[in-house]
C-alpha cells in the first residue's frame, strides 16, 4: 500500500512537471507560509498595541497623580514627597517603556503590512500563473481533441476502405471455397452414382442379350426338330409344301422382340439421330416375323396408294386448259 501511494505521488509529480503545475504548487506553498507569517505578525501587532495602550494608560495615571501632588505642593508631607519622587521616577521609566512600545508597535505594523502585501502579490501571481496554465491546458486540450478527431476519421477511413473490403473478400473466398468443396463432393457422388448406373445398365443389357440369344437358339433348335415331323401340308402353287403344325410351333418358340419405346413426334422431329436410325432401318437387312394378314394389308395399302397417285397424275395431265 505504501509503495502504491509513493508511486501515485511520483506519477502526480511527474504529471505536474509535464503540465507546468509545479510552479503553481510552489507559489501556493509560499503563499501558505506567508499566510502563517501574516497570522503571526497580526497576533504580534495585536499584542504590541495592547502593550502600548497599557503602558500609555499607566503613564497617564502616573502623570495625573504627579499633577495632583504638584497641585498641593505647599502642603506636602514627607510621605507625599517620597510619593512624588517615586511617581516622577516611574513616569520617566514609563516614558521609556512607551517609546519602546511605540517602536515595537511600529515595527509590528510594518511587518504586518509587508507580509500582507507579499501575500497579496503571491495571490495575484498564483492567479496569473493559473490563468496561464489554464490557457495552456485548454490549448493542449483543443489540439488533443483535434488529434483524436483526426485519428477517429483515419480509423473510419481505414475500416471502411481497407478493413471492410478485406474482410468481405476473405468472407467471399471462404464461402467460395466451401461451395467448391460441396460441389466437388456432389460431383464425386454423382460420378459414383453414374458409374454404378452404367455398370448396372451394362449388366442388364448383357443379361438381356444372353437371354435373347438363348431364346433364339432354343427357337432355332425347335424349328430344326419339327422340320422332320409329318403333318398337315398346305399346298400352294403346286410344288411348295409347309407343315402347318411345325410352323405354328416354331412361331410359338420364336422369342418376342421387345418393340422400342414410343417417343413423342416433337422429339422425333427435333432429334436427327431418330431420323437417321429410322431411315437406315428401312433398307437394313434386319429379319422380322410377319403374319400373312399383315403382309396382305401392306400389299393392299401399297396398291391403293399407287392407284391414287396414278389417278392424280392422270387428272393433272388430262385436265383441259
Amino acid at each position: 500500500m505504501d509503495n502504491l501511494q509513493s508511486r501515485v505521488l511520483v506519477a502526480s509529480q511527474a504529471l505536474n512537471d509535464l503540465t507546468g503545475y509545479s510552479a503553481i504548487e510552489s507559489i501556493k506553498a509560499a503563499n501558505a507560509r506567508l499566510e502563517a507569517d501574516l497570522a503571526a505578525a497580526q497576533a504580534n501587532l495585536k499584542r504590541a498595541r495592547q502593550h502600548y495602550k497599557a503602558v500609555n494608560a499607566q503613564r497617564a495615571g502616573t502623570q495625573r497623580e504627579v499633577t495632583t501632588l504638584l497641585a498641593r505642593k505647599d502642603t506636602w508631607s514627607p510621605p507625599d514627597l517620597e510619593r512624588f519622587t517615586t511617581m516622577y521616577r516611574q513616569d520617566h521609566e514609563l516614558e521609556a517603556a512607551v517609546s519602546e512600545a511605540s517602536a515595537a508597535l511600529t515595527e509590528a505594523e510594518a511587518e504586518e503590512a509587508r507580509l500582507s502585501q507579499s501575500l497579496n502579490s503571491g495571490i495575484l501571481k498564483r492567479y496569473h500563473e493559473e490563468q496561464i496554465w489554464s490557457d495552456r491546458i485548454r490549448r493542449q486540450s483543443t489540439w488533443g481533441t483535434w488529434g483524436l478527431m483526426g485519428v477517429n476519421v483515419l480509423l473510419f477511413l481505414v475500416l471502411q476502405f481497407v478493413a471492410e473490403p478485406w474482410k468481405r473478400s476473405r468472407l467471399m473466398k471462404g464461402i467460395a471455397a466451401e461451395e467448391k468443396a460441396a460441389l466437388e463432393a456432389v460431383r464425386k457422388e454423382l460420378e459414383d452414382v453414374k458409374s454404378v448406373m452404367v455398370k448396372r445398365e451394362e449388366g442388364a443389357a448383357a443379361d438381356r442379350a444372353a437371354t435373347a440369344a438363348d431364346r433364339a437358339a432354343a427357337a432355332a433348335a425347335a424349328i430344326a426338330s419339327t422340320a422332320s415331323l409329318p403333318d398337315v401340308v398346305v399346298e400352294e402353287a403346286g410344288d411348295e409344301a409347309v407343315p402347318v403344325a411345325a410352323l405354328a410351333q416354331a412361331q410359338e418358340q420364336i422369342p418376342e422382340v421387345l418393340s422400342p419405346p414410343r417417343i413423342a413426334w416433337k422429339e422425333f422431329l427435333l432429334d436427327p439421330k431418330q431420323w437417321r436410325s429410322a431411315l437406315e432401318d428401312l433398307y437394313s437387312e434386319r429379319i422380322i416375323g410377319l403374319r400373312m394378314r399383315d403382309a396382305s394389308a401392306i400389299a393392299l395399302e401399297g396398291a391403293a396408294t399407287g392407284a391414287v397417285v396414278a389417278a392424280g397424275i392422270a387428272m393433272l395431265v388430262l385436265r383441259p386448259k
